[in-house]
């Protein structure tokens, strides 16, 4: 990913310069803009300038249905589907078809053991199905916004989720409050008041 980031949520101004391929962590406080650089990433908040670069592919002006980028937040799932259906639904609108091997070794993965409609799962299970969903779309990068962070396990789980993702070629982008996620991440940004700087790089 190679992202300059300028741009203006009301009074809030955000600043960022995001590089480099693999997992991405981006740790900062409540309020310091996570959600935002997320968002803009994403195409949900439009740049007043800058770019945004993943794989080569410049998709800073495209609309987001158009960039290949799957923003998952804790909301990020359909209650009224049956887990099967709900991983396998970025992958068909992308016009992918994954096949019954790929889903169950994404499940294993991910540790995801129930089945019925995602609306009678934990919270933690409908994350992990979202994450599933995201992973199985095969999209150019996936952003995770504070969704790690509730989840059991959840340093193991990083790991395994940033290899299935570098296996994939999709970059990984995932946002924390707290900057010691970075060993999980091929490098840290901190974010502070809208403004990021690279903290460090495995």
């Amino acid at each position: 990913m190679d992202a300059k980031i300028r741009a203006h949520v009301g009074t809030f101004k955000l600043s960022a310069d995001i590089e480099g391929t693999g997992v991405t962590c981006v740790a900062g406080r409540n309020g310091a803009g996570k959600t935002t650089l997320m968002k803009a990433l994403a195409g949900f908040i439009q740049l007043d300038e800058g770019h945004i670069a993943v794989g080569g592919v410049e998709v800073g002006r495209l609309p987001v249905e158009k960039r290949g980028l799957v923003l998952v937040t804790p909301s990020s799932f359909f209650p009224h589907l049956d887990v099967r259906s709900h991983m396998v639904w970025g992958a068909k609108i992308r016009g992918l078809n994954p096949g019954e091997e790929e889903v169950a070794g994404v499940r294993r993965e991910l540790g995801i053991d129930f089945d019925g409609q995602v609306r009678s799962l934990s919270l933690g299970m409908r994350e992990r199905v979202s994450l599933a969903t995201a992973i199985l779309a095969s999209p150019r990068a996936v952003l995770v916004d504070e969704v790690f962070s509730s989840l059991h396990e959840r340093e193991e789980f990083v790991k395994t989720y940033g290899r299935l993702a570098k296996a994939r070629g999709v970059e990984l982008v995932f946002t924390s409050q707290d900057e010691a996620d970075g060993r999980l991440a091929d490098r840290l940004y901190l974010l502070k008041e809208g403004t990021a700087a690279l903290a460090g790089v495995q």
